[in-house]
């Protein structure tokens, strides 16, 4: 998979019980994402760590593979 440049957008990370996800003010995207189409959906699946070439997490953001917590 080719290296992609980083850029560097403002972002904030929330999580609430097993849910979580990352927002972003509509005016910090690139000018290309701050419309609806592929350049806006790529900019989402990179910050979620889509697709992960180690197939070692669900999200990107942390999450592993679902494993049952109890018994």
């Amino acid at each position: 998979m080719a290296q992609v440049p980083q850029i560097r957008i403002p972002a904030t990370y929330m999580r609430g019980g097993t849910s979580k996800g990352v927002f972003f003010r509509l005016e910090d995207l690139p000018q290309v994402a701050q419309v609806p189409g592929k350049a806006r959906d790529r900019l989402f699946q990179r910050v979620i760590g889509s697709p992960d070439p180690y197939a070692a997490h669900i999200d990107g953001m942390g999450g592993r593979l679902p494993v049952p917590a109890n018994a």
